[in-house]
């Protein structure tokens, strides 16, 4: 009876050590992960500070380390007490980054081969309002561009000139550029957000502006000198002009030859400067800039070209294309 009594003592007291290791073995696989849990929300908080100290820019991924240059302090990895440090196996993290650096994912991976995975980045109200600002400054880059043509017979600018350091920013009536809200640095010709891409037809009558939007696509502005009917108008009464003034060259080059033996005059001796402006103090002027008409291609300007046997070409530039007159060396060949 003595020995039947110890032998059913002996096996219960065996089920129960051996129930209470079989608890608490997931008691410890338990509170580790836990322990994972929060020392993986405790480097998201970490990674948070440095991406809102920078504007939203979040770390590369050699920073987010012990001894990274983040944090004096870093959680530990709750199955061996040591730092936090990446991989693939429990008690590690993955952290990973957008391109933009605008957000990043963080793995944490807890035991059994399981893991919990966080996400963060720029919140989206503020990328809106950053979207916003730098339509604002595409528009006044615009208007920039616009006053440019106005100064310059109507043709808008070169690329190169459209910046902070070119012609269009360096004007003098100029007192700002915007400022790229995603980096603070002038607003730019690049491909990264906040940034903006300008082109020019080829006879710079037209342009097109484009904005780098985060959460759209590109905002585009576009302008020509054609599309408001005001200049249309203004635009052809000063082609109607430039054509009367080169008749009006045309009679100059006639009138020098008739006091020279039939001599033309030379290309140097044919600007308001030289000896056949000199001698004619109602030289044209070009109805854009007031200006006296000068030697060159862009509108408003004008090319002479002296030929044989009394024959000369004057061609004037237009908005519109070239106006040509002079005389041919064909009888009865004055245009």
């Amino acid at each position: 009876m003595i020995r039947r009594t110890t032998l059913i003592l002996g096996i219960a007291l065996l089920t129960a050590v051996w129930l209470g290791a079989g608890a608490g073995t997931p008691a410890r696989a338990s509170g580790g992960d836990a322990s994972m849990r929060e020392a993986l929300m405790a480097l998201r908080g970490i990674i948070d500070r440095e991406g809102a100290a920078h504007y939203f820019a979040y770390p590369g991924r050699r920073e987010v380390r012990a001894g990274g240059g983040l944090s004096s302090w870093w959680p530990s990895d709750p199955w061996t007490g040591g730092p936090l440090t990446p991989g693939s196996s429990q008690g590690h993290f993955r952290y990973t980054r957008t391109k933009d650096r605008r957000h990043y994912r963080l793995t944490g991976f807890l035991g059994g081969g399981r893991a919990i995975v966080v996400t963060g980045g720029m919140p989206r109200g503020i990328m809106l309002a950053y979207d916003h600002r730098g339509e604002e400054g595409l528009n006044l880059i615009r208007q920039y561009v616009e006053d440019y043509a106005a100064a310059h017979h109507g043709l808008y600018p070169a690329p190169a000139d459209v910046a902070a350091d070119g012609a269009v920013g360096t004007s003098p009536s100029r007192r700002y550029w915007p400022s790229n809200p995603w980096n603070h640095s002038m607003m730019a010709q690049r491909s990264d957000h906040g940034s903006f891409s300008y082109a020019v037809a080829s006879d710079r009558a037209s342009y097109t502006l484009r904005l780098h939007r985060a959460l759209k696509r590109d905002y585009v502005l576009t302008g020509s000198r054609m599309t408001d009917p005001w200049q249309r108008l203004v635009t052809s009464l000063e082609d109607a002009i430039l054509r009367r003034n080169g008749r009006l060259l045309a009679g100059f080059a006639r009138t020098w030859a008739a006091g020279n033996d039939g001599e033309l005059p030379s290309a140097a001796q044919f600007t308001p400067g030289g000896t056949v402006g000199q001698a004619h103090a109602d030289w044209p002027l070009d109805p854009a800039s007031g200006a006296t008409m000068e030697p060159g291609s862009a509108p408003g300007a004008y090319t002479y070209a002296p030929g044989a046997a009394g024959a000369f070409t004057v061609i004037v530039h237009l908005h519109s294309g070239d106006f040509r007159t002079g005389v041919s060396s064909l009888p009865g060949g004055t245009s």
